[in-house]
């Protein structure tokens, strides 16, 4: 999700006892980025930190910066990557290949064409095939295990109604292993269903904050 770091997301976290895993930046994209992983995935709030790398013309095509402007403009702030087994006969949906300059040359990003409405989320297929559960112990840390979070359960996806779920979209929705449900609604959120450790029915958090 594209955030505000002087906003109160990455506290939100913090409060329910979710813990940051790592936190990055990303030279030539003018991005920069908080992550907290779960035992099969991990949520990332990202924001700009260079708005003329972001504008620039290798990074223009995602659109980084105008989803960064969704309060103002009516754009999707939120990104969803899917994990693919590594002898998938065919893609899921139709890419194009995003190199940035933080990556070596020989490594690109696979982002959805349908992305290149900044109404749908920026959808890309992940550089990683495991999930954060399989990631060694450096990388990973305990977790979310000192929290008392577990698994993603869901995630719900609320768009407006003017913004009709793209192919891409729906496809990713119906062949994703993690439950995801695409939703009207009046405006962008996001909903994580989250296992917590001693209770029957899972904890929501729901994004922005």
């Amino acid at each position: 999700m594209l955030t505000d770091p002087q906003g109160d997301d990455i506290e939100r976290f913090e409060s329910l006892g979710i813990a940051e895993t790592y936190r990055r930046q990303h030279p030539g994209q003018g991005t920069q980025n908080a992550c907290f992983c779960f035992d099969n995935m991990f949520s990332e709030l990202l924001w700009i930190n260079r708005v003329e790398d972001a504008r620039s013309e290798k990074i223009a095509r995602t659109k980084l910066f105008e989803r960064s402007r969704w309060r103002a403009d009516g754009t999707n702030p939120f990104g969803i990557a899917w994990r693919e087994s590594p002898d998938a006969a065919e893609p899921l949906i139709s890419t194009w290949k995003f190199c940035p300059p933080y990556l070596p040359d020989a490594i690109g990003i696979e982002v959805a064409v349908d992305s290149d409405d900044p109404r749908q989320p920026m959808m890309f297929k992940s550089p990683g095939s495991m999930p954060p559960a399989d990631w060694p112990i450096e990388k990973k840390g305990t977790l979310q295990q000192a929290g008392g979070w577990g698994q993603v359960l869901g995630i719900e996806l609320f768009l407006p109604r003017s913004a009709t779920p793209s192919p891409a979209l729906r496809s990713i929705a119906a062949r994703t292993i993690l439950r995801l449900r695409v939703v009207s609604n009046d405006q962008f959120q996001m909903s994580l269903h989250i296992d917590r450790h001693g209770l029957a029915q899972p904890s929501v958090l729901r994004l922005p904050a």
